[in-house]
């Protein structure tokens, strides 16, 4: 193992296709009664109806939907963790949990949440809020959340946050930080293997990308090795 390392970040040669998922404006209509007693919410992208929709009747509410959290990450210093949270309303059925979005998948996460390193106490998350905001809100962004923070089943790590975790596990006895790193993307790709041929998201990419730049990034805080 070497002590000190100046390796950079992983230029993905899996990548090599640009996947164009830009989404289009999200259109909210709303129909139903003065009451409350028959109102019905949907959401559509690009004119397509999208599933989440939120509907009252007699007084019982039901969301088809979920709710998310950021703050603390994991205990290798990977992402915030933002794959639980789900609620319900009707007579307290769980509602069906979404993994995260793929770079091949239609739906696009439309909100993104600010960085607030005061907010969690991890070094790795810390410094990712400090010198990659822009990287670590795109793979914290929601609705539907990304698979770079969210993944294949609630409570499970997303693909940075298996990363780390890989990399810290593996650190002890790789020879070649370069490596490890290339072997824990192609380990880490989650619910997006097939989705995404086998490549990391474009959000993984760039939040790896920056924390392990040696110099500029958060690579002793999120990668030692």
């Amino acid at each position: 193992m070497q002590t000190k390392s100046s390796y950079r970040v992983l230029n993905w040669t899996l990548l090599a296709a640009t996947v164009a998922s830009l989404a289009t404006a999200c259109v909210v209509t709303t129909s139903g009664d003065v009451n409350g007693d028959g109102g019905e919410t949907s959401t559509t992208f690009g004119g397509e109806p999208a599933t989440t929709a939120g509907k009252t009747s007699g007084g019982e509410t039901t969301a088809a939907g979920k709710t998310s959290t950021g703050g603390g990450g994991s205990g290798s210093g990977g992402m915030v963790a933002m794959t639980g949270g789900e609620t319900s309303a009707s007579g307290g059925e769980p509602a069906v949990y979404v993994p995260g979005v793929c770079d091949g998948d239609t739906a696009v996460p439309s909100m993104v949440p600010a960085c607030a390193p005061a907010a969690v106490t991890d070094a790795c998350n810390k410094c990712l809020q400090t010198k990659c905001c822009e990287e670590w809100k795109a793979c914290n962004s929601t609705e539907p959340m990304s698979a770079c923070a969210a993944g294949a089943k609630a409570g499970e790590p997303g693909q940075f946050d298996c990363m780390t975790k890989c990399f810290a596990d593996g650190a002890m006895d790789a020879a070649n930080a370069n490596d490890l790193l290339a072997e824990c993307a192609g380990k880490c790709t989650l619910q997006c293997d097939a989705t995404d041929n086998g490549n990391p998201t474009q959000a993984t990419n760039d939040l790896v990308g920056c924390a392990n730049d040696a110099e500029t990034g958060c690579q002793t805080e999120c990668f030692p090795f």
